[in-house]
């Protein structure tokens, strides 16, 4: 009876990574590839955290260094560094991370509010905490990653589409 009852719970997957040293996770459904970490082409005046773009079977996507948007000090690229592909605003978007460590299947009751006291930039990323075997993942928001003012800015240096301002696909 009790393997019925846990069947019925409804569940998600998660793709989750590192980023300086913590936990995160992505819907699944969110992520279209993962690549290792190949160098990108810088973009003049873009922001600090926009590594630059990549070309990927022909079509052009930005890449953001997840890294310093977190403001994380000291990183570096290795043999773990990988760029995640996810839809953002009805494109590709790269995401860059220290490592991915796997894709993670956990019960939707095992995601949490994030707590009262994430305060600032952090609590904007942040869709909610999953608890799951003595682990704490991080659930990013990836519709708040980019701020409106950072979206038109990319939108200007035409890295991102008109597309993916706020509210557009919804």
């Amino acid at each position: 009876m009790r393997n019925v009852r846990q069947a019925a719970v409804p569940q998600v997957q998660l793709v989750t990574f590192k980023v300086g040293g913590e936990e995160f996770g992505l819907d699944v459904f969110t992520v279209h590839e993962i690549l290792r970490w190949q160098g990108v082409t810088p973009v003049p005046r873009a922001p600090a955290f926009v590594e630059g773009v990549l070309d990927v079977r022909g079509a052009v996507v930005p890449v953001i260094d997840l890294r310093r948007r977190f403001e994380v000090r000291d990183f570096a690229y290795n043999e773990e560094t990988r760029i995640v592909l996810v839809e953002f605003g009805g494109e590709r978007l790269g995401l860059v991370v220290d490592s991915v460590t796997e894709v993670l299947r956990a019960p939707e009751t095992a995601i949490s509010a994030p707590p009262a006291y994430i305060k600032g930039l952090a609590a904007e990323f942040v869709r909610g905490i999953v608890r799951l075997e003595g682990r704490l993942v991080i659930l990013l928001d990836l519709d708040r990653i980019l701020s409106s003012e950072e979206r038109i800015a990319l939108e200007d240096a035409e890295l991102v589409p008109a597309s993916a301002e706020p509210g557009a696909g919804e």
